[in-house]
């Protein structure tokens, strides 16, 4: 049985994982918005999800969010905080959270990928690092998206409500 150099394969692994997210990241911006819709799956809640609040309650997720870094990548869209109510702007933030969600999840599949070559007890440790580095980032994704529809929804009302008290004012 021949040798092999876990250390080794454990920084080939690394370098790969890291030349693929570069590649995603340069990819990224050109996948189209309609990949990318907040009601199909796999980026619509789930019932269990419970509008995002599950996150809040089991993940406590306020707690810790914050303190993540944010990549707004070569989208250079700011996903760090609201920055305005226009629905546009709303919906523009509701695909970028799809759009993080689904480059955290790849680079999770990626890992999957080097099964191929790694055998399994190293395969495992990098997975379990490819996990816990990607899943809080998911999970704040999946926490937002939500509350930023309801937001949406907010707006929506809001505007609504303008537009029917200034066509009550100009018929009077």
């Amino acid at each position: 049985m021949r040798s092999v150099d876990l250390a080794g394969l454990f920084w080939m692994n690394f370098t790969v994982y890291w030349v693929w997210t570069l590649a995603r990241i340069l990819l990224d911006p050109f996948i189209p918005a309609s990949w990318l819709n907040p009601d199909r799956w796999p980026f619509r809640a789930f019932a269990w999800e419970d509008g995002g609040d599950y996150y809040r309650r089991v993940w406590h997720i306020e707690a810790w969010k914050g303190r993540l870094p944010t990549f707004a990548g070569a989208t250079r869209f700011s996903k760090r905080s609201l920055q305005g109510s226009d629905p546009e702007y709303l919906n523009q933030f509701i695909v970028e959270t799809c759009r993080g969600e689904s480059n955290h999840v790849r680079a999770i599949g990626s890992v999957v990928l080097m099964k191929l070559w790694t055998p399994t007890a190293l395969w495992v440790v990098i997975l379990a690092i490819a996990v816990a580095g990607n899943l809080p980032f998911i999970a704040i994704q999946r926490y937002n998206r939500p509350r930023l529809r309801r937001t949406l929804e907010l707006a929506g009302h809001r505007a609504m409500l303008r537009g029917s008290t200034g066509l009550q004012a100009e018929s009077a």
